[in-house]
């Protein structure tokens, strides 16, 4: 998305004139027009990278043509300037044009004093100085309908002949002179000289915050702006990240608002020096009628700033949620200040107080395991959730509710998987079909339900669901899709093991064709889990999308599954919830080399290949799957971090299933 940073108004009056409507971007843009040229000016850091882009109109029908990109600053000046040539047309003149018809009906000036010497009748070529000398001549049509001309001298640069400006004015003409000929902006090369409005748009290129600065410090729930600017594809992810990874309560994805800014609540941070981003991802896609045409998403990050997130009360450890396998809940919260006694007032989900837990911390950290028994011996079960006031000397803040899980699971959880063939001009495309074998396999051997139905080869191993890449007039891919969506909103699905184009937003590769997409938001909206309260939510125990940086964006919130990397055991015991493990990758990766009839990545098929065996022969967690994986002989270029882990890391195969 080629978010508009500044925009810059061209109209057709007396003169071509500007009017800027600010964004958090690019402050101080300036527009001029000289002879046939708009000369746009802005303050630069010579580090810094711009993309310049103009349009005749806003109306649907036209768009924005970039006109450079990647446009370095001026290294020697503070400003940097790029000129749209030959972008303002003048058409001849009529015979007998008004005001002395010396002057272009767009620029008369009246005429009403005495002319000692002809003027060219080339408006773009009329020049003004200040009488005697004193300051450089400027373009005549740059000066407002109604300026005083009295102090200059007008000439034509072409023949040396000149008048005084004294007595003569610039007057806006009226709508037949408009559109009998005059000043008209025109779109690049396309010769129409219909459009009387021009707009003009300046952005850095990439991803950038705005107002932080190193060193600041920031404090409970604050708005950071951010800039995005990017020539192609469309913008489907914006956040803030550290190490790159999201910070999970900054994450948006598509529709935006604008102007775009980040809010985040910075009570879910642990206290302390953080080097913080902005993070963008744009997609891109091909034709409507033919999928495979499109190309790699593009994703941008600023520069790390340093800041020092100070909160008296903090949250960095909350579990929102509790009741999912008992009747228990956690309070987790951290002081700033290590010594002091603290106190949490209790409140049901009518508001009603109903007691007062207290206690003392060393170490800052406070813990609280509650049964749900008040202290009048009354069990409140069947709350929906309970709001918290921590107290210590140093604050009184109020924290975010508990909600509680109603759901209760009938048996043990389905599975759903399934393989996006998008590869089938690949050599060996038929190994990554088959990548997610283990997983199947391992279900099927417990007599745990897999769907959509898997097949099975010659060789006894397991193919998941095809997705289908057809053609979208294919009606096969459609029914692919329908049959995915069947499965993963069956309510006794938990677990989803996926191969195939996803992202930040969601899975399949273009958002646009909703038939064969599924986003964030339709899963938080049919499993219910967005937002936290909901009591018919449905949240799953283990996904694992082996997906183009679906670790970076919403989607484990979506599955109802923490946001959080690693935590604790003991945190999902006292909070009485399962135990689940949200697993994506964190950024882009590569499973192809080459294009169309190319060559699949051996490598990519074994690594997630081993985490399955891993699981399943040695009954391994997620993560030390990953770590096994990534560590074998036959596997290179992989991490124990290739892969992110949110929720529970000790998760094994049939753990809490």
């Amino acid at each position: 998305m080629k978010t508009i940073q500044q925009k810059i108004l061209v109209g057709a009056s007396c003169l071509l004139f500007i009017s800027a409507i600010q964004t958090f971007a690019i402050e101080g843009l300036k527009i001029s027009v000289q002879s046939s040229n708009v000369v746009l000016s802005w303050p630069s850091t010579n580090t810094e990278t711009y993309i310049v882009q103009y349009r005749p109109t806003l109306t649907p029908e036209s768009s924005w043509l970039t006109l450079t990109d990647y446009f370095a600053a001026a290294s020697d000046t503070n400003i940097t300037v790029f000129v749209h040539s030959n972008i303002v047309q003048y058409p001849p003149v009529p015979a007998g044009g008004g005001g002395g018809g010396n002057i272009s009906p767009m620029m008369q000036s009246g005429m009403s004093g005495a002319s000692s010497a002809p003027v060219s009748t080339t408006p773009d070529m009329l020049m003004a100085m200040p009488a005697g000398g004193s300051g450089s001549a400027a373009p005549l049509m740059i000066y407002p309908s109604g300026f005083d001309l009295s102090g200059f001298t007008i000439f034509d640069p072409a023949t040396g002949e000149s008048v005084s400006g004294n007595g003569y004015s610039i007057s806006a003409p009226s709508m037949d002179t408009m559109q009998a000929g005059g000043v008209r902006p025109m779109d690049a090369g396309s010769g129409d000289t219909n459009q009387y409005n021009g707009f003009y748009q300046v952005a850095r290129d990439g991803a950038h915050l705005v107002g932080i600065t190193n060193g600041m410090t920031l404090s409970g729930i604050v708005t950071i702006p951010i800039e995005v600017a990017n020539s192609f594809g469309t913008l489907s992810t914006v956040s803030l990240t550290e190490n790159d990874s999201p910070v999970g309560n900054s994450i948006q994805t598509a529709p935006f608002n604008f102007p775009l800014a980040l809010k985040v609540d910075t009570t879910q941070m642990s206290n302390g020096v953080h080097q913080i981003s902005a993070s963008a991802r744009w997609d891109v896609f091909g034709s409507s009628t033919n999928e495979e045409s499109g190309g790699a998403p593009a994703e941008a990050g600023s520069p790390p700033i340093s800041v020092t997130i100070s909160n008296e009360i903090s949250f960095p450890n909350w579990m929102p949620e509790f009741g999912e396998l008992g009747n228990s809940l956690l309070i987790r919260a951290t002081s700033a200040h290590t010594n002091v006694d603290w106190y949490i007032d209790v409140y049901d989900s009518q508001h009603s107080y109903i007691g007062t837990f207290d206690g003392h911390t060393d170490d800052g950290d406070i813990s609280v395991t509650w049964d749900l028994v008040g202290p009048d011996g009354v069990a409140h079960t069947n709350d929906n959730f309970f709001t918290f006031y921590i107290t210590t000397p140093y604050s009184d803040p109020p924290t975010s509710p508990i909600y509680k899980h109603w759901e209760q699971w009938s048996g043990h959880g389905a599975w759903v998987a399934v393989a996006q063939h998008a590869w089938d001009n690949f050599i060996n495309s038929e190994l990554l079909y088959g990548e997610l074998s283990g997983f199947i396999g391992g279900a099927m051997g417990v007599g745990w339900q897999v769907s959509p139905p898997a097949s099975q080869d010659d060789y006894g191993n397991w193919d998941a669901h095809a997705l289908h890449y057809s053609d979208a007039s294919d009606p096969q891919g459609d029914s692919d899709w329908q049959a995915f969506r069947n499965a993963l909103y069956d309510p006794l699905s938990r677990n989803l093991v996926y191969f195939g184009h996803g992202g930040p937003d969601g899975l399949g590769y273009n958002p646009a064709n909703t038939n064969r997409y599924i986003s964030d938001t339709e899963i938080a909206n049919m499993l219910h889990t967005m937002p936290y309260g909901q009591t018919n939510r449905h949240s799953f125990r283990f996904v694992f999308l082996d997906g183009c940086s679906t670790a970076k964006g919403a989607l484990p919130e979506a599955f109802g599954m923490s946001h959080r990397e690693n935590v604790p055991d003991p945190d999902y015991v006292n909070a009485t919830m399962r135990f689940s493990a949200f697993v994506g990758w964190p950024d882009n990766k590569m499973i192809g080399i080459g294009i169309n009839n190319g060559q699949v990545d051996l490598n990519h098929v074994k690594f997630i290949g081993h985490i399955q065996e891993d699981m399943l022969l040695y009954n391994d967690n997620i993560k030390r799957a990953i770590h096994y994986a990534a560590n074998q002989p036959d596997v290179h270029g992989f991490n124990d971090d290739s892969m992110t882990v949110y929720g529970f890391w000790g998760l094994t195969f049939g753990l809490d299933n």
